[in-house]
């Protein structure tokens, strides 16, 4: 049916026309349209104006919100506004609260404080349709440019096309504004997400700063040293070539390299005091044998394990002249290999950091695959060592035969750090962390358990709100547990608690995880 159709029909016949296209509208600015375009066919109404506020504005809340749809020469526009931006008109409306009919010096008044793109028709009349339910006011202000004035029947279907746009408009304005709140939680929890994981990792970027730097700082200066050491093994390793040692002796010689080899890679295990103790009387032996500098070989002679009565039984196979060579040759090899272990040692320690910190942030990997647990657990525990080490003793108990399970792994890392790094911080650095893992009822198990103090009943039910925490200020944000919960429980379907300790004391924080993700969560993850 063509919109000029229905000024043909009765008033009742295009109330239903128009009442059909209203209800079949899914959105505020289509149901505005079919007024705007349709109205002016069966009330000679050109343009209008609705708005809906809060009932109680006007008492002290300036940060209401109105919602304004004007129609006007067939076009329908939607704001949200302050009710404090309305004109006087409009004010009087609110505070008269009931429909009215503006003609005559009403009308004349009205036009001086109207809208400018009201005031540029000739309007003859002005009939406000106004409706106060609970929590709200509505009305709206149909300016027609008919002279002869509305009757029973005009005023009868503009109250009823006016009153069916309020249920509509309005419907549509909450659910405008319930998803409005929808998104701003959705933000907000984003925020707080990657808040989190800001601070997270700023911490973690200090431990891994300080868990690098030490194997670089060591490897470094083992480097350096074995470019001057070399140049004396070289030196040692020509002296004994040229003084033609014999068969026997030279056999001696090579049974005494092999073992300082042996010794470089797997160093005696003494104590400081022993050592030092041996370096002593190592140091007596060789001054008393005519050594130069002999403090410095009896160290190395030490770490081999020799001892003053094996140094007088290897005397006896050389020559007085023979003898500082063989030593001094000792000594230069276990040093260069000693030097290249450290090397070794340390560039193998970095390694091991960073293929830790690829698998626990699984680079290059889905947001979702199947996980081993213990790989995560170990990890963590890796990018963590420089908190742990201090005074924490890690007891492992590990299930011989859990399955992998279908999770985010990233973010299954991020709880065992936040939990983790809490049981750290209520122990003060010093005492037993205990983790398990088991399967039980179809799910795997992972309790994290600390020797701390405990956690009062009191706080319990309170430890995954967000922003709650006990920590002084500027030691924790109150969100790590709070995105820990979210992370196990709505992304994984799981359950996370705490409860005390095995023995009554400290802490034990209990996650449990199902083996596979439920299908609407995978079907999420492919959406995003």
């Amino acid at each position: 049916m063509a919109d000029s159709d229905l000024s043909r029909l009765s008033r009742y016949e295009a109330f239903f026309t128009i009442s059909a296209e209203i209800n079949a509208s899914t959105k505020i600015e289509q149901v505005g349209h079919v007024l705007a375009t349709k109205l002016k066919f069966v009330a000679d109404v050109f343009s209008w104006r609705y708005f809906c506020i809060q009932d109680d504005f006007g008492a002290g809340d300036s940060e209401l919100t109105a919602i304004v749809v004007d129609g006007f020469r067939g076009i329908a526009t939607v704001a949200n506004i302050s009710p404090s931006n309305f004109c006087d008109f409009e004010m009087g409306l609110w505070r008269a609260k009931k429909s009215r009919l503006i003609d005559g010096k009403d009308l004349r008044e009205a036009q001086t404080v109207l809208p400018d793109h009201f005031k540029r028709d000739s309007i003859a009349q002005i009939y406000a349709c106004s409706r106060v339910s609970t929590g709200e006011f509505q009305s709206m202000v149909m300016f027609s440019k008919k002279h002869q004035a509305f009757n029973d029947l005009d005023i009868k279907f503009l109250n009823l096309a006016a009153q069916f746009f309020h249920d509509k408009v309005y419907r549509l304005w909450e659910e405008r504004k319930m998803r409005d709140l929808e998104n701003a939680y959705l933000q907000r929890e984003i925020m707080l997400r990657q808040s989190e994981k800001l601070a997270t990792l700023g911490r973690l970027s200090a431990g891994m700063a300080h868990e690098l730097n030490n194997p670089a700082a060591a490897s470094q200066r083992s480097a350096e040293q074995l470019r001057s050491e070399i140049g004396s093994l070289i030196e040692s390793q020509r002296q004994l070539g040229e003084m033609r040692l014999g068969l026997e002796q030279s056999a001696a010689v090579q049974q005494l390299l092999s073992k300082t080899g042996d010794r470089a890679r797997r160093p005696i295990d003494m104590d400081a005091l022993a050592l030092s103790d041996l370096e002593e009387r190592l140091e007596n032996w060789l001054v008393e044998h005519g050594f130069e500098e002999a403090w410095d070989v009896a160290h190395a002679l030490a770490t081999i394990g020799l001892d003053e009565v094996q140094l007088t039984e290897i005397s006896k196979g050389f020559e007085n002249e023979q003898l500082p060579v063989v030593i001094a040759s000792l000594s230069s090899t276990y040093l260069t290999q000693m030097l290249v272990e450290e090397i070794r040692e340390g560039t193998r320690r970095i390694s091991e950091i960073v293929k830790a910190l690829k698998s626990y942030s699984y680079l290059d990997q889905a947001p979702i695959q199947n996980i081993n647990i213990h790989e995560g657990l170990d990890n963590t525990l890796i990018i963590l060592r420089s908190k742990l080490k201090k005074g924490v003793s890690i007891q492992l108990e590990y299930s011989d035969a859990l399955p992998e399970i279908e999770a985010y792994g990233t973010e299954l890392n991020q709880v065992w750090t936040n939990i983790i790094d809490n049981a750290v911080a209520a122990m003060k650095g010093e005492g037993i962390l205990t983790i398990r893992t088991l399967e039980r009822d179809d799910q795997v198990v992972v309790e994290i358990e600390d020797s701390g103090p405990g956690i009062p009943d009191e706080i319990r039910d309170k430890l995954f709100e967000p922003f709650f925490t006990t920590k002084p200020p500027g030691e924790g944000t109150g969100l790590g547990l709070s995105i820990s919960h979210n992370i196990v429980v709505q992304k994984h379907n799981g359950n996370i608690e705490v409860r005390s300790g095995r023995d009554g004391k400290g802490a034990c924080f209990i996650v449990s995880l199902a083996k596979t993700l439920p299908e609407e969560t995978t079907e999420e993850t492919t959406e995003e």
